[in-house]
């Protein structure tokens, strides 16, 4: 019952979560309460349709990466290096994002794919290293590359820094989309109390229904996965998926 979420990267994702994570972050691309960095929504974050695109900044961005692999090659737990190679892999990997013009969702080249993945594996390699004390700004770059990479749990957990860095309605609010996506219900309860009790008297209502409809789609289509896994035939093989993600997800280019 798992899947690979990430394709080249081989991590294994329960497929109840991917499920519920592909069609919240496809589903809900307009979601305005937007990340604590970003409170024009996520794909202003995400900055799709810019022209950071050329060849001279991604050639910036390779020469970055050597020189922190170089930092790396000296001493694996350089959290400074980590960081840096964590931060251009994500710029690098933005340039192969792009938008589809019929439904609106992000579309990730396989090269774009690829550097995204190596982005967060570098990043949880540094979170492990600094212990509790994270850069709240190259984590709110890390939710958008959970959020292309279609991990919403990944996303909740750098967008968790990034609101108690900078405890807001949004920051809160999109802590509490991400754990629904992730069908952590009580975590989501939380984050969404929090972004009620930051919101002022004319937000709070209309964040209050916004996050109320979202919960209530992740609480059914968890029920629906359950089902489905219940009913779903047993694995032929070692390693088999008896399941496959019904929803589809951000897409991926050839």
């Amino acid at each position: 019952m798992l899947f690979d979420l990430r394709g080249k990267r081989k991590r294994l994702v329960q497929v109840s979560y991917a499920a519920l994570a592909a069609i919240f972050l496809v589903g809900f691309v307009g979601f305005s309460i937007g990340s604590g960095n970003a409170p024009g929504g996520l794909f202003d974050a995400i900055g799709l349709g810019d022209s950071s695109g050329s060849g001279s900044l991604s050639a910036q961005f390779d020469d970055q990466i050597d020189a922190a692999n170089q930092q790396l090659a000296k001493d694996p737990k350089d959290t400074d290096a980590l960081l840096k190679l964590a931060k251009y892999e994500y710029f690098k990997g933005k340039q192969g994002v792009s938008t589809d013009p019929e439904t609106g969702a992000p579309t990730v080249s396989e090269d774009a794919h690829t550097e995204l993945g190596a982005a967060v594996d570098d990043w949880e390699k540094y979170v492990k290293l600094v212990k509790g004390d994270p850069d709240p700004g190259v984590a709110g770059e890390m939710v958008q590359a959970y959020f292309l990479l279609n991990d919403a749990g990944g996303a909740a957990q750098a967008q968790r820094i990034v609101a108690e860095d900078q405890p807001s309605s949004g920051s809160y609010g999109q802590l509490a989309f991400f754990l629904y996506a992730a069908a952590d219900i009580p975590a989501g309860d939380a984050a969404a109390k929090k972004a009620l009790a930051e919101a002022s008297g004319s937000q709070r209502k209309a964040i209050d229904k916004q996050l109320s409809g979202i919960r209530k789609k992740a609480v059914k289509l968890e029920k629906q996965l359950a089902k489905a896994r219940k009913q779903a035939p047993a694995p032929t093989a070692p390693g088999a998926n008896p399941l496959q993600n019904p929803f589809g997800g951000v897409g991926t280019s050839p």
